[in-house]
């Protein structure tokens, strides 16, 4: 009896549980336009571009865009709708490489500040389709956290050019690692890369959150979160990022 007991009081507590992180991640997306509707309705039809619309690249099919969350802090946004990483736009041969364009467009970082940010202390990164209040893609610029700068580097000699867990948890949770050596060949589209993964592992693109980082070795580094409810962790790979880019001051 005080074995079933127990039994019947942690599937109530997993039961609250799980209510809980739906029901938040419903809260969380109340307003899921919003970005889109800024993007749509203020940076393409308006020009010359102004706050928050940085730069549009009509031509390129992107916008830059000031985020309100942190003064270090832009997004790069398709200029068409498309949800997240999820989409299967994403993974058709003739769309815009938008995780790359976001790498190229981090130094517009530098340029919002009187210190020069340098290239190990920036990253980019995308949520998963459960991590993220905006059902527009974006991807964040930003600074990565200090603490995750330093666990990135400590074990830079153990991550591989394929998909491997790390040795260490980040913000908490599991990520799995590929890295691109330094004097590599362009990164190929890292969402294709990612769903290399995924197919492999007969999983989905948006239960994943993506982002890349470059060591202080010169070497890029993709980090993929995988959402796990048990765990408390979303995907959000947007985790990993300083918005105040204190390591910088």
């Amino acid at each position: 009896m005080l074995k079933r007991k127990w039994i019947n009081i942690f599937l109530g507590v997993a039961l609250l549980l799980l209510i809980v992180i739906v029901s938040s991640i419903s809260w969380f997306k109340i307003n899921s336009n919003a970005l889109w509707n800024i993007v749509n309705t203020q940076c393409i039809p308006l020009l010359p571009t102004t706050l928050p619309c940085l730069k549009v690249e009509q031509e390129k099919y992107y916008v830059l865009f000031k985020d309100k969350k942190g003064p270090l802090h832009n997004l790069i946004i398709p200029t068409e709708k498309i949800t997240g990483i999820e989409s299967s736009q994403l993974l058709e041969q003739n769309s815009p490489d938008y995780f790359a364009i976001a790498w190229q467009e981090r130094g517009s970082l530098s340029q919002q500040t009187t210190h020069p940010i340098p290239e190990h202390l920036l990253a980019i990164a995308v949520n998963s389709q459960y991590g993220r209040s905006q059902d527009q893609l974006h991807i964040h610029i930003a600074c990565l956290k200090p603490e995750i700068n330093k666990t990135l580097n400590q074990l830079s000699s153990t991550i591989t050019t394929h998909w491997a867990s790390l040795s260490s948890e980040l913000a908490s949770h599991h990520y799995l690692a590929k890295k691109f050596p330094e004097g590599s060949p362009h990164v190929e589209n890292s969402f294709h890369q990612l769903n290399e993964y995924v197919i492999k592992h007969h999983d989905k693109m948006g239960n994943f959150g993506l982002a890349m980082v470059q060591l202080k070795d010169g070497s890029k580094v993709l980090l993929a979160n995988r959402l796990n409810f048990w765990d408390l962790n979303l995907g959000s790979a947007g985790e990993l990022l300083d918005y105040q880019c204190l390591a910088n001051q």
